[in-house]
This record gives C-alpha cells, sequence and structure tokens, in this order.
C-alpha cells in the first residue's frame, strides 16, 4: 500500500505545482509595479562627476529650493531614445531636468546628446552605478520628481509617454512649484 503512494507523490507535486501557478497567473498584477521605496522620503545624498568637460558636479544639493525632474538615462537604452523627445518638451515647458548618465562611457553619451539635443540643466556621470544603488533603480530609463525640499514625491520605473507628462509630470510640477 505504501509503495503506492509513492508513485502518486510526483502527480501530487504536479498538481499542486500547476496550482500554484494558476493562481499567479489569474492574480491582476503589474510586473512592473516594483515599489518606489523613495516616494515620500528625502532624496539620496549624491556628488556625481560632470559628463560635460568644465560642468559641474551634480548633488543633491543641485535640487533644492526649485522642484527637479531627475532621469536616469544611458545612450545604449532603447527605451530612452523613445522618451527622450519628451524631455526636450518638459525643458520647452519650463521644467527643470537633471541628468543620470547612468552606467555609460561619457563620449557615447555626449554623442547621443549631441545628436538628440540636450535636455537637461545638468548632468551627473554615474559609471560604476552608485547613484543608481542610492536611487534603488532596476534599470534606465526611470524618473523622479523631486520637491523643493528634496522629497521624492513621483518615481516612474519606465520608460515615459505623452500622458505621463500631460497628466502626472507636468500637473505634479505645477502644483508643487506653488
Amino acid at each position: 500500500m505504501t509503495n503506492r503512494w509513492l508513485y502518486a507523490l510526483p502527480l501530487l507535486m504536479l498538481v499542486i505545482m500547476g496550482g500554484f501557478f494558476a493562481y499567479a497567473l489569474t492574480q491582476s498584477r503589474n510586473p512592473t509595479d516594483i515599489g518606489a521605496p523613495l516616494l515620500g522620503h528625502k532624496a539620496p545624498s549624491i556628488d556625481l562627476p560632470p559628463l560635460h568637460d568644465g560642468g559641474s558636479r551634480l548633488t543633491s544639493a543641485d535640487w533644492l529650493g526649485k522642484v527637479t525632474v531627475v532621469n536616469f538615462f544611458a545612450s545604449w537604452c532603447a527605451p530612452c531614445l523613445v522618451e527622450h523627445p519628451l524631455f526636450l518638451r518638459l525643458k520647452s515647458e519650463g521644467v527643470r531636468l537633471h541628468g543620470i548618465n547612468y552606467r555609460n562611457k561619457p563620449e557615447e553619451a555626449k554623442a547621443w546628446l549631441g545628436r538628440l539635443g540636450d535636455p537637461y540643466e545638468r548632468i551627473g556621470a554615474d559609471q560604476e552605478g552608485r547613484a543608481g544603488v542610492e536611487f534603488g533603480i532596476s534599470g534606465v530609463p526611470e524618473t523622479f520628481v523631486i520637491d523643493k525640499g528634496g522629497i521624492v514625491r513621483l518615481h516612474l520605473r519606465r520608460p515615459l509617454t505623452a500622458d505621463d507628462i500631460n497628466k502626472t509630470i507636468l500637473p505634479l510640477v505645477k502644483e508643487l512649484s506653488k
């Protein structure tokens, strides 16, 4: 009798695992929503060398006193290329933008920005990815809205869309700028 249960054990395990998989597939979860741990907290303290020769370092003091959009980007990132025109638009709307060139060769980033246009007021070079770790990014592109006091008010872990600009970022920047 006991031997029969040994033969049924693999089938029982398969049924149990199938149940777990079916449960996971039926849940309405967004796999890109992995949370935003900095939301509502002070933005990390950073001090990055400038991307451009002769430029100023990018530090956390740079986003104090004025609402700032901080974007992590890289020239090798295809979604960054897609969202880039939206940052040019934000610049034309008077939004203060700082860029963090993430794990990218400076000469490649400079060439990329030279071709596409540079919307950033200041760009820090994060070649080792330390600022990315401090901000808790999972990849590029990722965008943060930081208020006048240095508090993270929005974190988007994906490429921006026109709807993000129109319905979320511009209204938030306007509200926080009051």
